[in-house]
């Protein structure tokens, strides 16, 4: 090709070969343009003429001022655009085909010396790409799919970092909304160069995030990088919980939550509750895929799972005042939209101020789509939706923790024993369930309030045929107190609609206290126990005279048997219902045998099942004057302040402590002494007595100080006899017997609790089975007996007859009759 014939510079390519291009001349496309018009304008429209087609004078017909002048339409522009477009995309193709080729052609070959060099060139690499990325992630998004590589590499420990350090730039990296891809009408619309580099940016960034999820969760299930992998998991949801691929990783984040292995089980809680606290950022759509996904794992488990899984629920919050806030915004726009009628009718200007009005609510829609906070009307469905979850799974553990257990719970017990897991007993989850029901009664519906309150009537009572069951299978004393305690919470938060007597409760917590004896030794059962307390006896309505009493009497005879800080709990009651009700202080006057308005009932039965029957009110609080004699100061305090009351005169002093708050302060549980005992006072030395010589081990009593010790000083011991030392030698060897001993049969008595346990398992099995396999005799016996008197008596039907086979008659036995 000659020169003179170019109409451009030649371009050089990547590849280094030229390219000759030929520009288009400017003069023969205006007159085209002109033929066209002309003939549009004239009615006569022909083929456009191709530029072979196109003479030579023709070309220069117009002067090129006028050439100048004439410009192109709109879709000629367009259709120039999609070509220059084209072409960019080609050579953007042709360059990533040469990088791929010469990548191909060159691999770079590194000889490790040892694994530890691998691992830190590895370390050091990551560490560049991250820096890289952080930097520039538009540019430098090709990096990820490097750092991707090295998350499903074979050595564990460069996976595990190549997975962390994935996660520190998905944090840095990620916008603050969910990403959408454009759809293929949107992508055949012209957009800017910044627009299309956006899109580009973040479809390549949804790309590698989805490998990378999908590379956490398959990382999960292998036992050397699974704590790495859930770790990952569990910061991204709490960085970016608006993000796309959220609901994959809660569907390996929320089976997590009931592993055995305590890290795993705190890290995947710890996930959840962060969704809770932070609604702002995602606007409540992940808390109610979480509720749900949790109520459905509960569900599918028969609710055999740790508490922690709902636990977890007591860390939501609702807001009450969404109906409220919608219903003064709709009266408000109400008011705006008469005042404006009532000021068109009186003001000619009035359209000026519509148009403003419009102009400032347009301004807000679009200021409330653009913010993060979501709308009143998806707020009060999401909330909808995360109550209906919750109750579903606290009314399905109520209700099944009523039945007895069946041979699949027993199995699943044993089955924890031998594995060696912490068992989780017969119904793991109704104390977490009870306390949520307590926490959000206010919520429940009204229509729902009886089946309720009559359903935790039954589990008080300890279950469903609780009369024929045996006691293991019955509820325990705290769950039963629980139950009591969330029924009057329940009709406490909803007063205005509920009229309804709780008297049932009353007597179950009436005949729960002396069993409560026989479990104190848990702390978790004190506190409920001082709870329910509060709730009941502290917080509830006006009480009937009797019913005060019975409690009272009840009250002073368990503070007795009790341990101090739940003793200090029961007589704070007992102080506190003194002062409430005056009557209820003559059980003081010791004087005239007892209280003088005993009614009708003129004796005491200790041993009654119900309160208001009892008779209290004709017996005396003796329980109090033994308590004033207690070893613990608190305790001794607080009777002889309930012995010094009385019916004469009018107390002032005001119960500063509740029983929740006593359990807190005096507890023993967890070691010491409360109140902290204080020291002897120091008493004066003895006088020194003179050296008679060395001194026998039997008189070791005379050296003996008053605090316990031996005043070596003092004594001066010089020299021991042999037989002596041989004598203590032995002493030694005995003590120390004994306590390995000790530790022998500690253990020994652990091994046989827990061959016990599986024992009684087995035998309860075992009997459900024999009574199982007697019904299923007897049933099979008489169905037998039924058939067989059936054929007797039934006739045969002609159809029998035709069927039933002639006997054959021999000609032997003709001739011989």
């Amino acid at each position: 090709m000659d020169v003179e014939e170019m109409d451009a510079l030649p371009v050089k390519s990547l590849t280094g070969e030229l390219r000759y291009l030929s520009a288009p001349k400017k003069a023969s496309d205006g007159n085209a343009l002109l033929e066209e018009r002309k003939q549009k304008a004239n009615g006569t429209i022909k083929e456009k003429p191709s530029e072979s087609h196109v003479d030579a004078p023709a070309k220069e017909a117009l002067p090129v001022e006028k050439q100048e002048k004439i410009k192109l339409t709109k879709q000629e522009r367009k259709k120039l655009k999609k070509e220059e477009r084209k072409k960019e995309k080609d050579a953007e193709k042709a360059e990533r085909a040469e990088r791929a080729d010469a990548s191909k052609e060159e691999p770079v070959e590194v000889n490790y010396i040892s694994v530890q060099q691998r691992r830190i060139e590895l370390k050091s690499h990551m560490a560049e790409l991250g820096m890289g990325l952080l930097a520039n992630p538009e540019t430098n998004i090709g990096s990820l799919k490097e750092l991707q590589e090295m998350c499903e590499d074979r050595d564990d420990r460069v996976a595990s970092l190549a997975l962390l350090s994935s996660m520190a730039v998905f944090k840095d990296i990620l916008p603050g909304y969910r990403i959408r891809l454009p759809t293929e009408k949107e992508l055949e619309v012209v957009v800017s160069k910044d627009v299309r580099k956006l899109r580009d940016f973040e479809t390549a960034l949804l790309k590698h995030y989805q490998k990378y999820v999908q590379t956490l969760i398959r990382a999960a299930k292998s036992p050397a990088r699974r704590i790495t992998s859930l770790k990952c998991m569990c910061a991204l949801l709490e960085a970016a919980p608006h993000f796309n691929y959220r609901d994959s990783m809660l569907k390996a984040v929320v089976p997590r939550t009931m592993s055995f292995d305590d890290d795993i089980s705190r890290l995947a809680c710890d996930a959840v509750r962060s969704l809770f606290k932070n609604e702002a950022k995602h606007g409540g759509e992940a808390t109610v895929e979480a509720v749900q996904l949790i109520a459905e794992l509960v569900k599918s488990r028969r609710y055999r799972v740790r508490p922690c899984v709902v636990e977890v629920f007591m860390d939501l919050s609702f807001d009450d005042n969404i109906e409220k806030s919608s219903t003064t915004t709709k009266m408000a726009e109400k008011a705006n939209v008469k005042k404006s009628k009532r000021e068109q009718k009186k003001d000619k200007k009035e359209k000026k101020r519509e148009l403003a009005k419009q102009l400032r609510k347009e301004v807000k829609d679009d200021f409330k789509e653009a913010s993060s906070a979501p709308d009143v009307i998806l707020r009060k469905k999401l909330q909808t939706q995360t109550l209906a979850a919750m109750f579903e799974t606290y009314f399905g553990v109520l209700k099944s923790s009523l039945e007895p257990p069946d041979d699949k719970i027993l199995a699943a017990v044993s089955r924890e024993i031998d594995e060696g897991h912490e068992s989780l007993g017969l119904r793991p989850l109704l104390g977490p369930s009870l306390d949520g029901l307590g926490k959000f009664s206010y919520l429940i519906n009204v229509d729902f309030m009886a089946d309720l309150l009559s359903t935790l009537g039954v589990a008080a009572a300890g279950g469903k045929n609780a009369e024929t069951r045996p006691a293991e299978d019955l509820l325990s004393v705290g769950e039963r107190l629980q139950c009591c305690m969330v029924a009057f919470k329940i009709v406490r938060s909803n007063l205005d609609a509920l009229t309804i007597d709780l008297r049932e409760f009353y007597v179950q917590l009436y005949n729960l206290l002396f069993e409560f004896n026989s479990v104190r030794q848990d702390m978790k059962y004190s506190k409920v126990f001082a709870e329910a307390l509060q709730v009941m006896l502290w917080d509830s309505r006006q009480h009937d005279m009797q019913r005060a009493a019975g409690f009272l009497k009840r009250l002073a005879t368990l503070a007795l048997h009790l341990a101090p800080a739940e003793a200090m709990s029961a007589l704070v009651t007992v102080q506190y219902l003194l002062q409430r009700y005056k009557k209820c202080r003559n059980l003081l006057d010791n004087d005239g045998g007892g209280g003088a308005v005993g009614g009708n009932l003129a004796n005491y039965e200790p041993d009654g099942d119900d309160p208001d029957v009892s008779g209290a009110l004709s017996s005396v609080l003796w329980d109090v004057t033994l308590l004033r004699k207690h070893t613990h100061p608190g305790v001794a305090k607080i009777a002889t302040e309930i012995s010094s009351m009385s019916a004469m005169t009018d107390t002032t002093s005001i119960v500063s402590l509740s029983p929740s708050d006593v359990i807190d302060i005096y507890s023993t549980r967890e070691g010491g002494f409360r109140p902290p005992v204080q020291p002897p006072p120091k008493l004066a030395k003895r006088k020194a007595f003179k050296n008679v010589g060395p001194i026998s081990v039997s008189s070791f009593d005379d050296l003996a100080m008053p605090g316990g010790r031996i005043d070596l000083e003092e004594a001066k011991i010089s020299v021991i006899s042999e037989p002596e030392s041989v004598e203590i030698r032995k002493r030694l060897a005995k003590d120390f017997r004994t306590l390995r001993n000790f530790r022998e049969n500690e253990l020994l008595r652990k091994e046989h609790s827990r061959v016990t346990a599986r024992i009684e398992l087995l035998n309860t099995y075992l009997a459900r089975k024999a009574i199982k396999l007697k019904k299923t005799d007897k049933g099979i016996k008489a169905e037998t007996t039924k058939r067989s008197n059936a054929r007797k008596t039934s006739k045969p039907s002609k159809l029998e007859k035709s069927l039933k086979p002639v006997p054959v008659i021999s000609k032997k036995s003709k001739t011989k009759k």
